[in-house]
């Protein structure tokens, strides 16, 4: 009789374990798809088909200023060598950084405060962002980023990385990410810059935020096609850029104009 209710209870939890786990899949669908097709995409871009040996990334033609984006996930950052960093025999100048500053209500990323002084001590110019929860309360979240991001001369305007609309109707999600906007602008005198990949802006943000620029993750593509009302500054364009001394992969961005463009665009 024992042997038979415990074997029951094995039914009963290898059960559950599966209709949890169908439950997660089917919530979070959109994302293993797009996350599926990023693995089937850079799979096809850094491996030759024929010998199976890595392949050199490609940047964008046509843009002169380049940026990273880091967070606690890069660990081993050497700041110093971001202005000339030698890829593949390419030289690139890596004059910007965007970092992690916070997310929801009460995270601040523990690499953040590092990330950002060394930023500015090597004359990087830095931009901080906010992983926007849509289902946290938005008071709370901006003042997590408020507390922790004192911008000054020569900054970025504040990020807000957008990517989810968690159990919101697109309506829903609008609006509260507007009142978030609201806080932001009035704390920081200026407009923020909105971050999200190309099917999200187009299918949420696009269209209620059409005075708004935006700052677009768009992978192991030569060049950015999006909808000609959306307005850009910032390509996110690969998440598998490799720097000398570095055991990280960094996510790699350009920016759309030159470089009096972007000092234009800094805080004053």
């Amino acid at each position: 009789m024992a042997k038979k209710q415990s074997l029951g209870k094995r039914i009963v939890l290898v059960t559950l374990l599966f209709c949890g786990i169908a439950v997660l899949a089917f919530f979070y669908r959109n994302q293993i798809i797009r996350y599926g097709y990023k693995a089937w995409r850079l799979e096809k871009r850094l491996f030759d088909k024929n010998t199976g040996s890595a392949t050199k990334i490609r940047f964008p033609k046509g843009y002169e200023v380049h940026g990273i984006d880091v967070s606690r996930w890069q660990t081993d950052i050497d700041w110093s060598k971001l202005k000339a960093a030698d890829l593949n025999g390419d030289t690139i100048n890596f004059s910007f950084a965007f970092i992690k500053a916070t997310e929801g209500i009460l995270l601040e990323d523990p690499t953040f405060i590092d990330n950002w002084e060394s930023a500015q001590k090597n004359n990087i110019i830095r931009g901080a962002y906010h992983y926007f929860l849509p289902n946290a309360d938005v008071s709370l979240q901006a003042k997590n980023f408020i507390s922790s991001v004192k911008l000054k001369k020569g900054d970025i305007p504040p990020l807000i990385d957008v990517e989810e609309k968690g159990s919101l109707t697109k309506k829903e999600l609008v609006k509260k990410l507007k009142q978030f906007i609201v806080i932001i602008e009035k704390q920081y005198k200026v407009k923020p810059i909105l971050y999200s990949n190309i099917s999200f802006i187009e299918d949420y943000l696009a269209d209620d935020f059409p005075d708004y620029n935006f700052w677009i993750a768009h992978y192991y593509e030569d060049e950015l096609k999006i909808e000609k009302t959306v307005k850009w500054l910032f390509w996110q364009h690969s998440d598998r850029v490799s720097i000398p001394g570095s055991n990280s992969f960094y996510d790699a961005n350009v920016f759309n104009g030159n470089k009096k463009d972007l000092k234009k665009l800094l805080i004053k």
